[in-house]
């Protein structure tokens, strides 16, 4: 076919195998091969594993099965799956790791037995070849499957185990096959047998009803050439955002340099790949052109957006700063979304997997949405946003489940006391909710609210300790925990220790440099935590978790953006006027803790959450404090990027100079006028046409110590 020679062609899409090389108790991304359209309602991958959630290493020579996911993350686990297997001569079948080709769009695999399988998909639906040497054969199977043929249909239900409100939640299935074929059942499983060596099973499912699983299998591509063209041209929606140069070196340097630019470039478009899978579309749209959603919690189906699969704690940091640069209305969509959630359940979301699981610390939606609407972004929605952030800051759900932890508890004393769970960061990321309430207020002219916020904001104070310098825990008499270990990991502090939480005030830096007294103290700190030993205590954990080892693996100190805790220390030299500190950083973790092989990321890449690191820090930017409308100036990876920014201005991103061993930005320009801050604005930066970085061999450093600039 010709658009898979187009695919292949075009060096944007990647090996969708990077980063699924990982274990329980190693990272190296976390991620699955999936195949489907951005933001897609379902994506297909591969199955070489009898894992709940680990079931897919890269490596592995067997295929078990194809399996239609929802699985955002192997620690919260997969729902509404179903598992597919096209084979000829028997079920035991082993793949050509090597020759196999897996895209964003579609993938083909070759059987060692010389059968060919070829799939795509593409928003609700997809479709899977098989050429075999003998007759085609389909099994199909998962938990709470039930299929019925007829006439040349066959129609179905899944009603998988898991945590959400409906323990009932089926997903609804269309299928077809384009011969004539026989379903049998046998035990748990069913089998579709043919008498061809060449078949199609196109499919569609639905979350709402069987009526509208028809209507999307009905609406999908019919063959296999249209519906991998359909998720190519989706996908070239975003990769188009951005093109980039990197230029080969013309001076002999390159037999030096241990770096593939070429490699580096598609790594680029792989995190951009990773960047809009996540969250994935829970709502359908009807032959009317109206979006609806199946609402697990009082099980009815409502009209409007709804996303799922995406941790709020993950993306805010990243993820979300990146979607509104250059993806606005996905960002709106996924706004939308947010609010009908509320409306729903009366609390904001925190981690949608269907629906809420009540994982990790706060509800730091409401940094999104604070750093949205200041951008510009969802104005329409600021009051209705408004009343729910508030509602959510106010209330406690009885399970614990929704909202935040202990509010009350937090509105009384400040912060959370040492006797719940990880109270050190559930404090800070309450903070951090306040200050958004606080931007949001100040944007809709609410000036006594707003006060009142932000002094609530400031709250985590009360958790600094003047001897040690770190967030403690303290108790509800005020009481700072005794025998403080600031190597020692997990609760009062969120994956990780007092290194990694206690300078988390993303709302609040200045505050925070004021406790340490001075730009210079707190510089010491953050020195001290680039140089001194990875080690690690587990702590509250009792055992190593995957994260301990990754940090100490890095030999990058206790600043490894291993994990979101980390992902802002490198950059926060920029705030006590030593940026070509962060510089050094950034540039050694671009070029050294990401590769274009199965082992690609330092750590977890939750949600597209560690690929918008990457993305952004390539940029040379980062939203040290999303919510603040400004980003800090970091250094630029690639000789020249264009940026299709989302209000259809294009930016430049130039790097002079750009070698591996040039770690220090000399000068930066800005429309070809010097620029001398290390940081800008949202404002500046999307009407900006040419931003360029000069890089240096050394910093430049004055008598006083800070950079020349």
């Amino acid at each position: 076919m010709g658009i898979i020679e187009d695919t292949l062609k075009d060096k944007r899409y990647t090996d969708i195998r990077l980063g699924s090389d990982s274990t329980r108790e190693f990272s190296n991304g976390n991620t699955l091969p999936l195949v489907g359209s951005p933001h897609g309602n379902n994506y297909l991958t591969l199955k070489s594993r009898e894992d709940s959630s680990f079931f897919f290493n890269p490596n592995d020579r067997r295929l078990l099965c194809l399996r239609l996911t929802h699985q955002p993350s192997p620690w919260m686990g997969d729902f509404s799956y179903l598992e597919i297997l096209p084979f000829s001569e028997n079920e035991y079948v082993r793949y050509e790791v090597g020759e196999s080709i897996l895209r964003p769009n579609f993938s083909i695999l070759n059987y060692e037995n010389g059968d060919k399988l070829t799939f795509s998909g593409y928003e609700e639906s997809f479709i899977i070849s098989l050429n075999s040497k003998a007759n085609g054969k389909i099994r199909l199977g998962a938990e709470g499957l039930s299929l019925e043929k007829k006439g040349n249909y066959i129609y179905g239900k899944v009603i998988n185990f898991t945590e959400c409100e409906d323990d009932k939640l089926t997903m609804y299935i269309k299928m077809s096959l384009d011969k004539n074929f026989d379903l049998k059942k046998e035990g748990d499983g069913y089998y579709i047998l043919t008498s061809s060596k060449n078949l199609k099973l196109k499919a569609a499912t639905s979350f709402i009803s069987n009526k509208m699983a028809a209507y999307n299998y009905y609406k999908s591509p019919d063959n296999l050439e249209e519906m991998i063209t359909a998720s190519k041209k989706a996908w070239d929606k975003y990769f188009d955002i951005f093109k980039i140069e990197n230029k080969a070196y013309s001076d002999n340097f390159s037999k030096y340099d241990p770096y593939n630019r070429e490699d580096q470039v598609k790594f680029f478009y792989h995190c951009v790949y990773r960047a809009f899978l996540f969250p994935m579309k829970f709502y359908e749209v009807d032959e009317t052109g109206k979006a609806y959603h199946y609402n697990t919690k009082d099980r009815k189906v409502y009209e409007g957006k709804y996303f799922t699969n995406i941790g709020f704690w993950d993306g805010q940091k990243t993820l979300f700063p990146l979607l509104s640069l250059i993806a606005k209305k996905d960002l709106e969509d996924i706004l939308e979304g947010i609010l009908n959630f509320y409306k729903e359940t009366t609390y904001l979301p925190k981690w949608l997997s269907p629906d809420e699981r009540g994982m990790m610390p706060g509800t730091l939606v409401d940094n999104i949405i604070a750093d949205s609407l200041s951008k510009g972004i969802g104005l329409d929605k600021a009051r209705d946003f408004l009343s729910a952030m508030i509602e959510t800051s106010n209330k406690e759900d009885p399970k614990g489940k929704y909202g935040r932890l202990a509010s009350k508890i937090f509105r009384d004393l400040g912060y959370i006391p040492s006797n719940y769970y990880e109270s050190v960061n559930q404090s800070l990321d309450n903070c951090l909710s306040d200050y958004s309430i606080s931007v949001v207020c100040d944007i809709l002219g609410e000036d006594e609210i707003r006060d009142r916020y932000r002094d609530y904001s400031h709250t985590w104070t009360k958790l600094f300790d003047k001897k040690t310098k770190f967030l403690l825990a303290k108790d509800k008499d005020g009481n700072f925990q005794k025998d403080f270990d600031p190597l020692a990991w997990g609760s009062p502090y969120t994956e990780g220790s007092a290194y990694q939480n206690s300078y988390n005030t993303y709302n609040d830096y200045d505050k925070l440099i004021e406790l340490f007294t001075s730009k210079e103290a707190f510089e010491r700190r953050l020195d001290r935590l680039s140089n001194m030993d990875s080690a690690y205590k587990v702590g509250a954990y009792k055992e190593d978790i995957h994260e301990m080892v990754e940090m100490k693996d890095s030999h990058f100190g206790q600043m490894s953006i291993y994990n979101q805790p980390s992902f802002h220390l490198p950059y926060m030299y920029n705030l006590v006027g030593k940026a070509w500190k962060s510089q050094y950083l950034v540039k050694n973790l671009l070029l050294n803790y990401f590769s274009y092989d199965f082992r690609a990321f330092p750590g977890d890449e939750d949600n597209g959450s560690m690929a918008a690191w990457y993305i952004l820090s390539a940029m040379g930017i980062y939203p040290l404090s999303p919510g603040s409308g400004f980003y800090e100036l970091g250094i630029g990876l690639f000789d020249k990027m264009e940026v299709n920014l989302y209000n259809d201005n294009k930016l430049t991103i130039r790097v002079e100079e750009n070698y591996p061993h040039k770690k220090f930005v000399g000068s930066i320009s800005l429309d070809g006028k010097k620029y001398r801050q290390t940081r800008i604005s949202h404002k500046d930066l999307i009407k900006s046409r040419e931003l360029k970085f000069s890089l240096n061999l050394l910093p430049e450093i004055r008598e006083d110590g800070h950079e020349n600039k």
